[in-house]
């Protein structure tokens, strides 16, 4: 189920989800873009890496640029740093924010 709706806080770096059910989620830039579904970002998570987007200080890592939907499937993130490849699908961005910790972190 898709939120009701995605609010852009840009001074805080983050993204405001409201839900049907009443939740709110705020996750901030660098928990999605080091969280981003795609095949190439799930390929260099399983490598260990120091310089890892992950790494960055939310204040200078990428913003989101732009929120795309994808039909009723889910969105996708444009990020400043030019990565748009990444279709977050709503349940697995829910349970992302419902985490809120890195994918990482976990692992």
């Amino acid at each position: 189920m898709a939120p009701e709706s995605i609010v852009d806080h840009r001074a805080r770096a983050a993204l405001e989800f409201r839900w049907a059910d009443g939740a709110l989620h705020v996750a901030g830039y660098q928990l999605l873009r080091s969280n981003c579904p795609c095949a190439d970002c799930k390929a260099l998570r399983a490598i260990p890496r120091a310089d890892s987007v992950e790494d960055v200080h939310p204040a200078t890592g990428p913003s989101v640029t732009n929120i795309l939907p994808v039909g009723a499937y889910g969105v996708q993130f444009v990020f400043s740093d030019g990565h748009d490849r990444g279709i977050f699908p709503w349940a697995f961005l829910r349970e992302l924010l419902e985490r809120g910790v890195s994918l990482r972190a976990v692992q």
